[in-house]
C-alpha cells in the first residue's frame, strides 16, 4: 500500500520515501493513519476500530499474533500471559514466579529505608521485620509490642489494628534441654520438634504463638488475622486477596514508617 503525505496528499512506494519528503518540505503525516499499513481514516475512532480488528498496533509480541498501542501495554500482556521478563530475556513457569522475580531486589532494588538506622530493604515486609524483631541499632527497646502501640495510635478506625479490648505486652517465652523428648527439641505448645535447641529458642522468641493484631484492610471478604506487621505486609504485597497492589502497600508502608500521618491504604 502507498504512504500519503497528510499535507499535500502525495503518495509514495515507502515510508522511506515519504519520510524524506515530508523532512524536505515539513510536511507532515495523515492524523489518523495506521501505525502499520498506511491506511488514514477520518477519526480516531476509526483508525483504533481499524487497528483493532486488523492487530496493526505497533508494538507486536513475539510469542504470539498480538499487537498492542504502547511498550506497557506489551510489557504486561508478556508478564501476564507469557510469564516472560523482557529486561532480563527469561521466562518463568507460572503467573506467580515471575510476580516474585519483578517485585524482587533484582528489580525494584532496595527503596525501603528504616526511618530510624536508614538501612535499606527491597519491602515493606523486610523493613516491618526489621524493626518489629528489634534488629534496628538506633532504636533500642523498639519491638513488636511498641509497634503496635504505635500503629494503633495512627489507626483509630481499625482499618489494619485488632480493637482489643484487653491487651498486654507479649508472653515471653523461654526454652531449655527440658524441652528434649529423646528425639527432638519439642515445642510446648504446638508441639513441633526441632534439631538444636537455638531453633526452638528462635521459634519461641517469633510472634507464631503471640495473639493476632492486624487484619487484612478485606475485612469481610479475606479477614485474614496476623501476629505481626511484617505479617501483614507480605500478605498484601503478594496480592493474593486482591485488596490492593504490590505498588500501594510500599507507599502506604513508607507513609506509615515516617510521618505521624493516619493509616491508610
Amino acid at each position: 500500500m502507498m504512504a500519503t503525505c497528510g499535507t499535500c496528499w502525495k503518495e509514495f512506494r515507502s515510508d522511506q520515501a515519504r519520510q524524506q519528503h515530508m523532512d524536505a518540505f515539513y510536511h507532515h503525516a495523515p492524523e489518523h493513519e495506521c501505525d502499520t499499513c498506511f491506511r488514514f481514516f477520518h477519526s480516531f475512532s476509526a483508525v483504533v476500530n481499524h487497528m483493532n480488528a486488523k492487530n496493526h498496533w505497533q508494538y507486536k509480541c513475539n510469542d504470539c499474533d498480538d499487537s498492542f498501542l504502547s511498550k506497557e501495554w506489551l510489557r504486561d500482556h508478556e508478564v501476564e500471559d507469557h510469564f516472560y521478563c523482557d529486561p532480563c530475556k527469561r521466562y518463568f513457569s507460572c503467573y506467580n514466579n515471575i510476580k516474585m522475580h519483578l517485585n524482587s531486589r533484582i528489580h525494584r532494588g532496595q527503596n525501603m529505608q528504616c526511618p530510624f538506622c536508614k538501612q535499606r530493604y527491597t519491602t515493606a515486609t523486610g523493613a516491618a521485620h526489621h524493626i518489629e524483631s528489634g534488629s534496628c541499632p538506633s532504636a533500642p527497646g523498639l519491638d513488636r509490642d511498641l509497634v503496635y502501640r504505635i500503629i494503633r495510635a495512627k489507626d483509630p478506625n481499625h482499618i489494619i489494628s485488632n480493637k482489643l479490648l484487653e491487651w498486654s505486652d507479649s508472653t515471653r517465652y523461654e526454652a531449655t534441654s527440658q524441652a528434649w523428648n529423646g528425639f527432638a527439641y519439642e515445642c510446648s505448645l504446638c508441639h513441633r520438634q526441632f534439631q538444636k535447641l537455638e531453633s526452638l529458642s528462635q521459634h519461641l522468641s517469633s510472634p507464631v504463638h503471640q495473639q493476632n493484631l492486624y487484619h487484612c484492610p478485606k475485612r469481610i471478604a479475606c479477614g485474614r488475622e496476623f501476629t505481626s506487621l511484617a505479617g501483614l505486609m507480605n500478605h498484601l504485597e503478594s496480592e493474593s486477596c486482591g485488596y490492593t497492589k504490590f505498588e500501594n502497600v510500599q507507599k502506604s508502608a513508607a507513609g506509615i514508617m515516617s510521618s505521624d500521618r493516619l493509616i491508610g491504604f
